[in-house]
């Protein structure tokens, strides 16, 4: 049974399923389908979250208040995420119309690879330093009052974060969906500087200008 969204199964155990389905094809064909090794690499860090957490849940001698919240807040985030990533996957002109339909995913409308401009302004970003090796982001518009709205028009479907610790040449890459993303450090990076900068994306994931690069120390 579909959602509002139209694809996106209501039942845990099914959603569980399905979001399963499209990862193993991706995988599969992610050298055919030329697809992003980030955020796939994403896709699975997530999808096995929930998955523990869903097993816990339906554990009758494990199951509380505390592993429900827990699931419910890990299908949350999986599910933004793949709001997101499953507009990519519809976009992608090396993906057969075949196999956006064996995943599960919504037949493509005639337009679905027609062209979505790339945001044109890079937001501000903003960083929140804990103390238990944790470094909070926030993306905001240069006006700071209204980023919801800014995010509402069809253009724009989140934030992509690049960071990279003192020392380390790669900058690793994650997509949010939503205005604020938590990194969390290991205790060997505390002290270390790690350097930070954002770009909105379009629904195909294509990025706009990045912020000015932004340098917190890991507590």
């Amino acid at each position: 049974m579909a959602n509002s969204n139209g694809y996106m199964p209501r039942q845990d155990a099914e959603f569980i399923s399905w979001s399963k389905t499209i990862y193993r094809d991706c995988t599969e064909n992610a050298a055919v389908w030329n697809l992003d090794m980030t955020l796939l690499g994403q896709f699975g860090e997530l999808l096995e979250d929930a998955e523990a957490k869903y097993q816990d849940n339906v554990d009758k001698e494990l199951k509380n208040r505390a592993t429900t919240k827990a699931k419910d807040g890990a299908f949350a985030t999986l599910k933004r995420f793949l709001k997101a990533y499953v507009n990519l996957l519809e976009g992608n002109t090396e993906i057969p119309d075949e196999s956006i339909v064996s995943m599960g995913l919504r037949p493509r409308h005639p337009h679905a690879h027609e062209p979505i401009p790339a945001p044109t302004e890079a937001p501000v970003l903003t960083a929140i330093v804990g103390q238990h090796h944790d470094i909070t982001l926030y993306a905001s518009t240069l006006q700071h009052g209204r980023p919801t709205k800014f995010l509402t028009d069809g253009k724009y479907a989140g934030f992509m974060l690049k960071y990279r610790i003192d020392g380390e040449a790669q900058w690793e890459s994650l997509i949010s969906t939503k205005l604020h993303y938590t990194l969390i450090f290991t205790d060997e990076d505390e002290g270390k500087h790690v350097f930070l900068k954002a770009a909105w994306v379009n629904p195909r994931m294509q990025n706009g200008p990045w912020s000015e690069e932004v340098k917190e120390l890991v507590n």
